[in-house]
């Protein structure tokens, strides 16, 4: 399968960067509202059938953020987007209240957020140096957001030497199907999942780190028995004199009644 997509260009209403979402509050208090635009015309050819050409949007996202005296912030943000949901309609991206009285050491976040697994995946939209994200870091660490409680920080050690590190307790069925027969699912196990990413610089222009998820999850056809998903994750990153290299590896072990028959 061949796909070209021939242009693509980013309209940003707000720019700052949290650990992985797009954007983030610009004042100490009130509302600030935020958004994030990629429309794009792409062609597709597959196995030498006539191709697909047309206009769409990659990421369409309107929401607003702020904080509130003392210690608390949120971050609210919705997708657009008729080409990434199902039926077309909005959904809820992301939503959650932040406690960082112990920042930078800790911040203690609740709601809906972006895992803290991969390097890629907790790259914001709009740093990314493609269109979309590897298929790989999609796959593997799908979901990409879930329903939980998120604890994140950072350590300097020296005068350039830093720890960063997340921690996620989630419910582990990602922002659900927006079919109408699962609006308002709650989580349908007693079992979370655990999701954690550590990053350690030693120089501004160096990082190395490494990411672990695995949680168990019920299955309807056997219930007597639940299915496991672990993944691990490596990733490596210099950037420095107009030069960047970066790279990471994810390896992923499934083992349940659902990794069997259908090919």
């Amino acid at each position: 399968m061949k796909k070209l997509s021939m242009l693509s260009f980013l309209i940003v209403l707000s720019i700052t960067s949290i650990f992985g979402q797009c954007m983030e509050a610009s004042s100490d208090e009130g509302v600030s509202v935020v958004g994030y635009i990629q429309p794009q015309f792409e062609y597709k050819q597959i196995d030498g059938q006539d191709g697909y050409m047309g206009f769409a949007f990659n990421r369409a996202r309107l929401g607003v953020v702020g904080n509130i005296p003392y210690d608390f912030s949120y971050y609210l943000m919705l997708e657009f987007s008729p080409f990434t949901s199902v039926d077309g309609f909005p959904y809820l991206l992301d939503g959650f209240a932040t406690y960082s009285r112990l920042a930078p050491y800790a911040k203690i976040s609740m709601g809906q957020f972006k895992s803290p697994f991969s390097l890629e995946l907790n790259t914001a939209c709009q740093s990314l140096h493609t269109i979309n994200r590897s298929l790989v870091v999609r796959t593997l660490a799908s979901p990409d957001r879930d329903l939980g409680i998120l604890i994140q920080g950072n350590y300097d050690m020296a005068e350039y030497a830093k720890f960063k590190y997340a921690l996620a307790f989630t419910n582990g069925n990602g922002i659900g199907s927006l079919a109408e027969e699962n609006i308002g699912t709650k989580d349908n196990n007693q079992n979370k999942v655990i999701a954690a990413r550590l990053v350690y610089s030693p120089m501004d222009m160096f990082s190395i780190g490494g990411s672990y998820k695995y949680g168990t999850f019920y299955n309807e056809n056997t219930p007597e028995t639940e299915d496991e998903r672990s993944r691990i994750g490596g990733e490596i990153q210099f950037e420095g004199y107009n030069f960047l290299v970066q790279g990471e590896f994810i390896q992923s072990e499934d083992i349940g009644s659902y990794t069997t028959g259908g090919g």
